[in-house]
C-alpha cells in the first residue's frame, strides 16, 4: 500500500503560485477590474482588521474568526442564495479560490469559505495528530457555529477528501457534493508519474514552469494570467511549514486507510465528480472511480483542462454546481 500522500490531497503551495504571478505578471496588465455588488454582511464571529480586500476582490469582505470545535477558525462570507461551503486543498489557504470563480458562485449562492487548522487566520492543535476526518469534522461544526443547517460543499484537491469525509461522516450537514481533483484514498488511488511530482515538489525557476503547466494546459494560458492576477489582489495568509508538513501527513493516513474508499456507496445526496482530463497532479481516473461508487453521482471530465479546471472554465463548473443545488433542493 502506497505511503505517500494521495495526489488529490495535493493543494497548491501558495507562495510557489505568487512567484508565479510576480514572474509572468509583470507588465502583462493584470486582470480585469470589475465592480463589487452589495453583499450581506456576516454578523458571527470576530472581524479581522485589515483583511478586507479592495479593487476586484472587496466584495469578499473581511476575514471573520469563530470558535468551532476548540479550535479558532478563520472564515470569510459573501453573496446571497441557498448557503455553498467551499474548502481548498493541502497547503493552501482561501486566498487561492482567487475572486472570479468565487463572484461568479455568489451571484447564486450565500457563499462560505474558511482556512483549514493550521492555515492562515485558524489556529491548531499541534499535539493532536492531523486526519482528512478531523478537518471533516472541522467542517461540519463551522457550519454549526454559522447557525447554517446544512449547504453545498465545494471541495477542491484535499478539500475534495475533505468534502468526501465529511458527507460520510455528518450527512445531515451536507445537501449536495462537489467533488474537483480528488482521490478517494487508499490503495485505489492513481498516482502522478515521477516527473509531475518531481515539478511539483522543486521551487527553481525550471521547478515553477512545471508547475503552471501542471496547472493550466499551455492553451490556457490567458486564464491562467487573470487567475495569478485575481490571486494577487488578495491580501496573503501564512502558511507554515509546520502545517504544511501535518496535512502531508494526514494525506499519508489518508492513503493508509480505506475508510472514505468503503464509505462512498453509502452517499445519498447528490454527487458532481470533476476533474481536467490533462491533469497530471491528479489523474482523472480518480474521478471515474469515486464516481463509480457513489450512487447516482454524475461525472464531467472538462476537456482541455488540467488541476485548475474550474478557474480555466469558469463558467461551466459554476453552472454545473447550480444544476446540482436544483437537484437538491
Amino acid at each position: 500500500m502506497t505511503t505517500r500522500p494521495p495526489w488529490g490531497g495535493r493543494g497548491l503551495c501558495q507562495a510557489a503560485l505568487v512567484l508565479i504571478a510576480l514572474s509572468l505578471l509583470t507588465g502583462c496588465g493584470g486582470a480585469r477590474q470589475q465592480n463589487a455588488r452589495a453583499t450581506p454582511t456576516a454578523t458571527t464571529g470576530t472581524l479581522v482588521p485589515g483583511t478586507r480586500p479592495v479593487g476586484m476582490a472587496a466584495f469578499l469582505g473581511p476575514v471573520r474568526r469563530v470558535r468551532a470545535g476548540g479550535i479558532t477558525i478563520g472564515y470569510r462570507q459573501f453573496g446571497s442564495g441557498p448557503p455553498l461551503l467551499l474548502i481548498v486543498g493541502q497547503s493552501s489557504s482561501m486566498v487561492e479560490w482567487g475572486p472570479f470563480l468565487r463572484r461568479r458562485l455568489g451571484e447564486h449562492f450565500r457563499v462560505t469559505m474558511f482556512d483549514n487548522r493550521g492555515i492562515g487566520y485558524s489556529s491548531d492543535q499541534p499535539a493532536r495528530p492531523l486526519t482528512i476526518e478531523l478537518m471533516a469534522d472541522d467542517s461540519a461544526r463551522l457550519l454549526d457555529a454559522l447557525d447554517i443547517r446544512k449547504a453545498i460543499v465545494v471541495g477542491w484537491s484535499t478539500g475534495g477528501e475533505i468534502g468526501l469525509a465529511m458527507t460520510a461522516r455528518h450527512p445531515g450537514k451536507v445537501s449536495a457534493l462537489v467533488v474537483s481533483g480528488a482521490t478517494a484514498g487508499g490503495p485505489t488511488t492513481v498516482q502522478p508519474s515521477a516527473r509531475t511530482e518531481a515539478a511539483f515538489r522543486s521551487r527553481d525557476s525550471s521547478g515553477l514552469a512545471g508547475l503552471l503547466e501542471s496547472l493550466f494546459p499551455a492553451s490556457a494560458r490567458p486564464a491562467a494570467f487573470a487567475y495569478l492576477a485575481g490571486l494577487l489582489a488578495i491580501p496573503p495568509e501564512r502558511v507554515s511549514r509546520q502545517i504544511s508538513r501535518r496535512q502531508e501527513e494526514a494525506e499519508i493516513r489518508f492513503a493508509r486507510a480505506n475508510a472514505t474508499y468503503n464509505a462512498l456507496p453509502r452517499i445519498r445526496v447528490p454527487v458532481l465528480v470533476t476533474n481536467g482530463a490533462l491533469d497530471q497532479l491528479v489523474p482523472p481516473a480518480n474521478a471515474r472511480l469515486i464516481a463509480a461508487r457513489i450512487p447516482h453521482a454524475r461525472l464531467e471530465i472538462f476537456a482541455g483542462a488540467a488541476h485548475m479546471m474550474m478557474f480555466q472554465d469558469t463558467d461551466r463548473f459554476a453552472r454545473l454546481v447550480e444544476q446540482l443545488a436544483a437537484v437538491s433542493s
